[in-house]
């Protein structure tokens, strides 16, 4: 009886089938793979060989049976064996008899002796064979027929093509891995790079005497470390496409206030962040927005006022948009929105320009009793 011939046994083929289709990681499907072999042929052990490319010699991976853990790992020399006559004429072998075999070469196990014998060869896009597929000793001493070559070799096809995938897979990992750490090399110079230059500059701020240019220069050692700090947080993620923005804003409103904060003026900065994950060249974008937004409420909105607060709330809404809010009970402004003419002066522009970026919209209101609010919202 062939090793497929009731319906039972067919559904365990394309069961098997299935189940190394399914899988991307190549010791999961070598291993899946050979306890396949095992129940399909109904064989006492099974075992599986590659070829490796520089010694030509096979490497067994993840065979079955009594003797496997004996035999894992073990290599069979490219001229000895039947492995090796079925990867040099890239066809398979079946043998009732092994002992009777000339190209039989030895069991690797004193604990296992082969009585009959199925190989195939694994062959890649090119019908070159780069492994070989075997079962050993068919149960209950029945032998193995010619009919179970080709249901084999079929089976094989599947076992090759998903080892193939593996591979990719693996090669395609690798190099995600080795992008992720170059990418995470350029995050960190970067971000050492900027903190030099900020801190460059602030050491400066004290020599200035020109207020105007002590503002100037505030802003823009500001507006260098949100940057620093976004490369900062990406070079310590794994995964450098997404990121914490409540993290990151809360980082930027930190520098914001050690920078502009003065014994003059008691200014309390508040944030209400819920949790939003954003890709992280539009989170830089929101850093630097609110980045603006505090500088202009630093600067603006507590002119002749001893005291006041702002507050910075982020939350994302249920129709996948991030809102932004700042609010203070500053001096607020006259009429809808800062003037046109100012824009210069207050970072207007800036914070238009980045906010259309962002394809997002932005309102200013003034409050009822005193101060503004900036809302900001765009889509995720």
């Amino acid at each position: 009886m062939g090793a497929l011939t009731s319906k039972g046994q067919q559904e365990l083929l394309l069961h098997a089938i299935e189940g190394i289709n399914k899988t991307l990681e190549l010791k999961e499907v070598l291993k899946k793979c050979m306890e396949a072999t095992k129940i399909i042929m109904k064989s006492e052990a099974s075992s599986l060989m590659l070829l490796d490319e520089v010694t030509g010699d096979l490497n067994i991976s993840i065979p079955t049976g009594p003797v496997k853990d004996e035999i894992r790992g073990m290599t069979v020399p490219k001229s000895k064996g039947i492995g090796g006559w079925v990867i040099s004429y890239n066809q398979a072998f079946i043998s009732n008899d092994v002992v009777e075999s000339d190209i039989f070469w030895k069991d690797l196990s004193t604990g296992f002796t082969t009585r009959n014998i199925i190989f195939v060869p694994l062959q890649d896009s090119e019908g070159k064979a780069f492994g070989v597929l075997q079962a050993i000793n068919r149960k209950n001493n029945k032998p193995f027929l010619n009919e179970d070559v080709p249901v084999f070799e079929a089976f094989a096809i599947h076992v090759a093509l998903a080892i193939q995938r593996s591979k990719k897979y693996d090669k395609l990992e690798q190099k995600v891995q080795e992008r992720n750490m170059q990418l995470s090399e350029i995050h960190h110079r970067l971000k050492n790079n900027l903190a030099i230059i900020s801190g460059l500059i602030e050491f400066d701020l004290d020599d200035i005497s020109d207020p105007m240019s002590k503002e100037i220069l505030s802003a823009t050692s500001s507006r260098i470390r949100s940057v620093a700090d976004a490369h900062s947080l990406l070079y310590d993620k794994k995964d450098q496409s997404k990121m914490d923005l409540s993290t990151y804003l809360g980082y930027i409103a930190h520098n914001v206030e050690n920078i502009f904060s003065s014994p003059q003026k008691t200014i309390t900065l508040s944030t209400r962040f819920e949790p939003v994950q954003l890709d992280s060249s539009r989170s830089m974008l929101c850093g630097l927005i609110i980045n603006e937004l505090l500088i202009n409420a630093y600067k603006h909105a507590f002119v002749k006022k001893d005291r006041g607060d702002i507050i910075i709330s982020l939350k994302q809404t249920n129709k996948d948009k991030v809102v932004l809010i700042i609010t203070d009970d500053g001096v607020g402004f006259k009429g809808k929105a800062p003037k046109k003419e100012k824009r210069e002066v207050n970072g207007q522009y800036i914070i238009n320009a980045l906010v259309k970026k962002l394809d997002g919209d932005i309102t200013y209101t003034q409050n009822p009793k005193i101060g503004s609010t900036c809302l900001i919202s765009f889509p995720v």
